[in-house]
């Protein structure tokens, strides 16, 4: 057979070898003539974002199992680009495998159907460079199959089935509630996403020093959503590298999807290495530029939250040295840190546009304004108020000084943390009402001194402290757990920042002296 056009029929006049050149323009050629005919709805029922060519070829180059024998497994294979990928990287390598097994899950009959076309070219191919080659077809759902195969019984080291995994899992939330979720249970996996579900099942099913990578969202590297997933995996599996794409369009950009994505190449061992390759680039088809850190800069084993963190450049190895000697935790100084009571679609009925007789402020993120709370704005058409009564007490806390956080900040700003102080004074001497898209700091549920709070928002708000919190965090988001983590200054020196900056505001470079001079100055 020839080189198969987008049309699906072969060039009978095409001589080129079968080797791994000529397996990789094959598939894509493939993926690139069904991705178009994906129907939007089925596309976002099962997550379909089929990896591109230049970037299956950057995973695959990852491996580094050497085995006579290697037993491939793709969970959500779609037309099968990675499985290729990984084979025409194998093909490549001076001392190929002598056999290649390969299992490829794909639920969508549609996309099974060319998925075995793309099997028949890895035969081909293998079958040029001697190679015994075999694979198997799984037209069904992988959790389901793997909680089937594993009967309820919890995975043991070392007695999985593949030496190696490829895979772009699809992602979507996993109701609480579904057949789905009781599966992983079954399993001892508790997770929320579909894509992290992937990854938990494949690693349980990975051989010791068998080796996955994997193309996934970041959100899993941080936040309470994704802790027990990351203290299951990081139990099977050791992080060998991460590769971070700088731009949010460059993996997928056919797709137009702009989630922040990372690769992972783990390995199954319960020896962690030394160090671990950390790369960047715009895009796949750029040159990566490698930092290789110590293990413990990436993922901390004195961290129960098992945090991930990935400081890709000198800027952000600074700010983790930096942090790193900052004296306090949240405990320390006294504080919690609690998200916002007041959601207000379940409270309806009770909120108010303005304020009036028997209502409390009701305190949005569109209130910020330059580090402080405005209230009420005359801009937001957010509700100002909340009513007090039996049905409303548990959602407002006691009138005092509060630093906010919004826990979703916009792509384009400047910070993914934005802290401000709420001061009751000229608003309320009552009880007050946070609204669920901020996270509020607080001492056992009361106020904070007013130098506190300054002290604490300037250090929020400096380009110290959102530099570190993007080494763990991918996505917009700011958790109380994210906060939680973090390390502070004393409340000494907290005090002296809200010295140095005795009226809040949003001139960054101010504020960033201010932390130069107070925390790190000698």
């Amino acid at each position: 057979m020839g080189i198969v056009r987008e049309n699906g029929k072969p060039d009978a006049t095409a001589t080129l070898p079968r080797g791994a050149a000529w397996l990789t323009d094959q598939v894509d050629l493939l993926r690139l003539a069904i991705n178009g005919t994906i129907e939007p709805t089925t596309r976002a029922e099962y997550a379909q974002f089929m990896t591109p060519a230049p970037i299956g070829a950057f995973m695959a180059s990852m491996f580094r199992i050497r085995r006579s024998s290697i037993r491939l497994l793709d969970p959500g294979a779609a037309v099968g680009s990675l499985t290729a990928a990984f084979v025409a990287s194998v093909l490549s390598r001076p001392t190929p495998p002598s056999e290649i097994h390969i299992t490829a899950f794909e639920v969508d009959g549609f996309l099974a159907g060319h998925l075995s076309k793309t099997l028949s070219f890895c035969r081909e191919a293998c079958q040029e460079a001697g190679i015994d080659f075999s694979g198997d077809i799984r037209e069904e759902d992988y959790i389901a199959a793997a909680a089937k195969e594993a009967s309820g019984r919890l995975f043991e080291a070392g007695s999985g089935q593949y030496d190696c995994v490829i895979m772009n899992p699809p992602y979507r939330k996993i109701r609480s509630d579904s057949e789905m979720r009781h599966d992983l249970r079954a399993m001892g996996i508790e997770t929320s996403n579909l894509y992290t579900a992937f990854m938990a099942v494949a690693a349980s099913q990975l051989t010791d020093g068998g080796e996955m990578v994997s193309i996934t969202p970041r959100s899993f590297c941080n936040g309470p959503y994704f802790r027990p997933f990351r203290r299951f995996f990081m139990n099977l599996m050791a992080i060998q590298q991460v590769h971070v794409f700088e731009s949010r369009k460059a993996a997928f950009q056919e797709d137009q999807v702009l989630q922040e994505n990372v690769i992972v190449h783990a390995k199954r061992t319960s020896r962690k290495p030394d160090r671990v390759a950390l790369s960047v680039s715009t895009g796949p088809e750029d040159r990566p530029k490698v930092r290789r850190v110590p293990y413990c800069q990436v993922v901390s084993p004195d961290d129960p939250n098992c945090f991930i963190h990935l400081v890709v450049d000198d800027k952000g190895s600074e700010a983790a040295e930096r942090m790193s000697r900052l004296p306090a935790s949240l405990a320390d100084l006294g504080l919690s840190v609690s998200t916002g009571r007041v959601v207000d679609f379940r409270a309806r009925n009770h909120l108010r546009p303005q304020a009036g007789p028997g209502t409390a402020p009701l305190i949005y993120p569109a209130h910020f304004h330059d580090g402080t709370v405005r209230w009420p704005n005359g801009v937001t058409r957010k509700p100002n108020a909340i009513l007090m009564d039996s049905q409303t007490d548990d959602l407002l806390v006691p009138a005092g000084v509060y630093v906010l956080v919004r826990r979703f900040s916009a792509k384009e700003e400047r910070r993914r943390i934005v802290a401000a102080v709420y001061d009751p004074d000229g608003i309320s001497d009552g009880p007050v009402g946070f609204e669920n898209h901020l996270n509020y700091f607080h001492r056992g549920g009361r106020g904070l001194p007013a130098d506190l709070a300054r002290g604490l928002c300037v250090f929020l708000n400096s380009t110290l402290a959102d530099t570190y919190f993007r080494q763990f965090s991918g996505h917009t988001q700011v958790n109380a757990l994210d906060l939680q983590s973090l390390r502070y200054p004393s409340q000494g020196q907290l005090r002296d920042l809200a010295a140095r900056v005795p009226h809040i505001t949003d001139d960054q470079d101010a504020v960033d002296a201010a932390v130069e001079e107070s925390l790190f100055a000698e």
